[in-house]
C-alpha cells in the first residue's frame, strides 16, 4: 500500500524540527525568539507542536518563521525530500509546484492524470497577481535608482564628467519608471509604499507621476538621541 501524502500541518510539525535544529535552537531557545517579537508560544507548546499533538494557528505560524529567518512556506513544504503534499484530498502535487503558487509565481494546479501538473483559474490567479507584478517592479525600480545614485557619486568622485551625465540620465529613467509603478498602484486602489524624500521630490519637480499628491515620503525614525 502506497504511502499517504502527508498534509500540510503534518509537514509543518516536522519543518520547525528540522530548522529549529539547523538554528541549533533549543525549544526553550525558540520560544526566546518568539517571545522577542511579541509571541506566547512557549517550549511545552512548540514541543507538542513538533509532536503533531498541537496545531498553529496562522499567527503562529508566520511567528514560527519569522524566529527561524525562514520563508513561511517552508514550514510546510519539504523541498529537501520532494515529498508529495496534499493541498486538498484532491490536489497532491510536489512541494516545488505548491511553492511556486504559494509564492504567487503560478497558477492553483491540479494533478494531470497523464503525470504532472495542470494550471487552473488562471484568468482568476492572474487578477489577484497584480498587486504582486507591481510590488516586483517597484523593487527593480528602487534597485536601479540605487544604483544610478552609486553611479552618479562615483563618477563625480574620478572626475568623470561623460559617466556622471549618463548616470544622471539613468537616475531620471530610473525615477520614470518608479513613479509609472507607483500610479499604477494608486489607479487599482492600493496604498504605494513610502520613498525617500529625496526621490519623490525629484518625482514631482520633473512631473514624472500623474498623482504626486499620492505618493508616499518614507521617513525613518530617528534613534533615542539623534536629531
Amino acid at each position: 500500500m502506497e504511502d499517504q501524502p502527508r498534509r500540510p500541518s503534518e509537514v509543518l510539525a516536522e519543518q520547525v524540527k528540522v530548522w529549529r535544529d539547523r538554528r541549533k535552537l533549543s525549544a526553550q531557545g525558540l520560544a526566546d525568539r518568539i517571545k522577542e517579537i511579541g509571541g506566547t508560544l512557549s517550549r511545552v507548546a512548540i514541543s507538542k507542536i513538533e509532536n503533531g499533538d498541537r496545531g498553529v494557528s496562522l499567527d503562529e505560524w508566520l511567528q514560527l518563521a519569522h524566529a527561524l529567518a525562514v520563508p513561511p512556506p517552508l514550514l510546510f513544504l519539504d523541498l529537501q525530500s520532494g515529498a508529495d503534499i496534499a493541498v486538498a484530498p484532491g490536489v497532491v502535487l510536489h512541494p516545488w509546484l505548491v511553492w511556486e503558487w504559494a509564492t504567487g509565481n503560478e497558477p492553483p494546479l491540479v494533478r494531470s492524470p497523464r503525470g504532472g501538473a495542470l494550471v487552473s483559474r488562471v484568468e482568476e490567479f492572474t487578477g489577484a497577481q497584480e498587486a504582486i507584478d507591481l510590488y516586483q517592479t517597484e523593487a527593480r525600480a528602487g534597485r536601479a535608482i540605487n544604483q544610478a545614485q552609486h553611479d552618479i557619486r562615483a563618477a563625480e568622485y574620478s572626475g568623470d564628467d561623460r559617466t556622471a551625465t549618463g548616470a544622471r540620465a539613468g537616475f531620471v529613467e530610473a525615477l520614470r519608471q518608479l513613479a509609472g509603478v507607483l500610479d499604477g498602484m494608486v489607479e487599482r486602489g492600493m496604498t504605494p509604499p513610502g520613498k525617500p524624500r529625496e526621490w519623490i521630490d525629484a518625482i514631482r519637480e520633473l512631473r514624472l507621476s500623474r498623482y504626486p499628491d499620492r505618493l508616499v515620503i518614507f521617513e525613518p525614525e530617528a534613534a533615542d538621541g539623534e536629531r
